[in-house]
């Protein structure tokens, strides 16, 4: 019986990334038709359509992943346990100033080889674009300031981090959430789990979701952190960041 549920669970999950990648093929097939179409009559309409198609695909690729792969249960792997760790320790980065800046660099290099070959090179360039796009986003989205600059991306970010971890997957863009409806349907999380969110007030023993969850059974009146903090004594209210 075990068995047969865990089969189930792998062929669904299967499914669901085949459905995913086959809608995205048939939004981008027509693009690099008509980018070839072009090609000679515009070549500059020719490359801004490969490199937008490159970064779409990465931010595309950036979703399969962390909703198939890094939140696969039924089997373990580096990526899924990396992922846990960044989940219990939101604000711990693998990624670090020194490799955003180096990426910087090999991307500047990668524009000058695109420029001088002039072909379909621009595709790669996009998706390489893209990927420097998600470590910065990512590790703005974790900070104050990304409430300011991607008021989207931190709601969503915020709801993947606290309740509701089998929902809200993309990092760099959120619309992949809403064209495959993984976002939470009535999302309710507290002012108390926010400031958690971005450690603003001070450093807890806890894991995000383990405080989230703490949060959520005790009473308003409750110090559920088990810290002497002004910010955790106030009552709770079901707060949902402005959209």
């Amino acid at each position: 019986m075990e068995f047969y549920q865990f089969m189930l669970k792998r062929y669904q999950n299967a499914y669901q990334q085949a459905r995913c990648i086959l809608r995205f093929l048939v939004m981008v097939l027509p693009v690099m038709v008509f980018a070839v179409l072009v090609r000679h009559n515009s070549p500059v309409t020719f490359h801004w359509l490969l490199f937008a198609t490159g970064w779409c695909t990465w931010t595309f690729v950036e979703y399969i992943l962390h909703r198939f792969w890094m939140h696969d249960k039924e089997r373990s792997s580096t990526m899924s346990e990396i992922h846990t760790h960044h989940h219990q320790n939101p604000n711990e980065h693998v990624v670090t100033n020194f490799h955003r800046t180096a990426m910087v660099v090999v991307l500047a290099a990668l524009t000058l080889v695109a420029m001088y070959l002039d072909n379909y090179f621009t595709l790669f360039v996009g998706f390489c674009v893209g990927f420097e796009m998600y470590l910065l986003i990512h590790r703005f989205i974790h900070l104050r300031i990304g409430q300011r600059i991607f008021k989207k991306l931190v709601r969503y970010h915020i709801y993947h981090h606290c309740k509701y971890t089998d929902t809200c997957f993309g990092v760099s863009v959120p619309w992949w959430d809403d064209i495959f409806k993984t976002v939470p349907s009535t999302p309710k999380i507290t002012q108390r789990i926010i400031d958690f969110y971005f450690k603003d007030h001070h450093e807890h023993n806890q894991s995000l979701m383990e405080y989230s969850n703490s949060v959520n059974k005790t009473a308003c009146k409750t110090n559920s952190c088990k810290h002497a903090c002004r910010n955790c004594n106030v009552g709770l209210t079901n707060y949902v960041p402005a959209k």
